[in-house]
């Protein structure tokens, strides 16, 4: 049997989709699972906890795409499960032996009226459950509903090699900073980071690691030396693997709403993504041990359902008001529990 699943992007969407593919490989243990993706990211689906046989996509426009279809177009597929739902899947799926088709319910409406109308937040429905719900019609029982990652351990042996040679000392309980977003609107202000690198350090004194996308790097080295009062090793511009070698690490991850923060989730790292522009009730809280979303409840957010809109007052407000003494005193709780890596 020949299963095909599709979504082009981008990292967090990616990762979320690690539990159909595990239902899939669960229920059909003679099938071959085949993932259409970015290229650019092929690199993360590597990284599942099942093997799939990976279709990278390199191309932009609707001829491009058309060529990749003819270029798979040999294979016949008995399920096809779109995932991404956006007409290059669907022009895809038209060009293609599909067989039975399950596309994923984006609940457009709802989400349309949590950022405009400031209505539904009681109906939420997890981007991970509208992803496995395309199972069901496929009589394809669920296995797990929780992102999982998995990654080569002479990799994560490699990443604290690199982190030995920052300065990551041995002892120190270490937590992991996911800096950027690729929205700058959702990016958590540097003077939160400080607001709790202050009362953190106080507690359990730990060293920070801190992740950032590449057009984030410049910030991320600014930050690091400006702030000499708190142990900070930057690690930017690093390959995916030892990007999740040096997650693997960490004892809690802190981080804006962003992939970084779905990866080490999927790693089983506790993590707390912090949520300003946008809002749990969109589908993107973090699942996996010990995490959690952490929202001000300020009545202005979401403002936009990715975070691509900018703030129209003075003072970002959903940021300021997230409850940093509450975040600090889990995340220490956290370090005094968790066993040392």
């Amino acid at each position: 049997m020949n299963c095909l699943v599709i979504r082009f992007s981008s990292l967090g969407d990616i990762i979320l989709t690690t539990p159909v593919i595990e239902s899939l490989a669960a229920a059909l243990p003679e099938a071959r699972i085949h993932y259409v993706v970015m290229e650019r990211f092929s690199a993360i689906v590597k990284h599942f906890p099942r093997q799939v046989i990976i279709h990278p996509f390199t191309g932009r426009d609707r001829q491009e795409l058309l060529a990749f279809a003819e270029g798979i177009a040999s294979e016949s597929f008995d399920l096809t499960l779109d995932l991404h739902a956006n007409w290059r899947s669907r022009t895809l799926i038209d060009r293609i032996d599909a067989g039975e088709v399950y596309t994923y319910p984006k609940d457009f409406w709802r989400r349309w009226q949590l950022v405009y109308l400031k209505r539904g937040f009681g109906k939420t429905i997890p981007v991970i459950e509208r992803y496995l719900s395309t199972l069901g019609p496929a009589n394809v029982p669920m296995a797990t509903d929780i992102p999982r990652l998995q990654f080569d351990p002479k990799k994560k042996k490699a990443a604290a090699g690199e982190l030995f040679q920052l300065g990551w000392p041995v002892g120190r309980p270490t937590v992991g900073i996911g800096w950027g977003a690729h929205w700058p609107a959702k990016q958590v202000p540097a003077g939160l980071w400080e607001a709790l690198f202050e009362r953190l350090s106080s507690w359990q004194n730990p060293i920070y690691i801190l992740f950032a996308e590449k057009n984030d790097t410049d910030k991320v080295l600014e930050f690091a030396a400006s702030n000499r009062k708190y142990e900070i090793i930057p690690f930017c511009g690093k390959e995916i693997e030892l990007v999740f070698g040096a997650m693997s690490w960490c004892r809690a991850f802190v981080t804006s709403d962003s992939g970084l923060m779905h990866a080490a989730a999927a790693l089983g790292v506790p993590t707390w993504g912090i949520f300003g522009p946008t809002h749990p009730a969109l589908g993107f809280a973090p699942r996996g041990p010990g995490s959690r979303a952490v929202h001000s409840g300020i009545f202005c957010s979401p403002c936009s359902r990715h975070g691509k809109a900018r703030c129209y007052r003075r003072i970002r407000h959903c940021f300021d008001q997230i409850d940093v003494p509450a975040i600090t005193a889990e995340i220490a709780a956290r370090l005094h529990t968790e066993p040392e890596k």
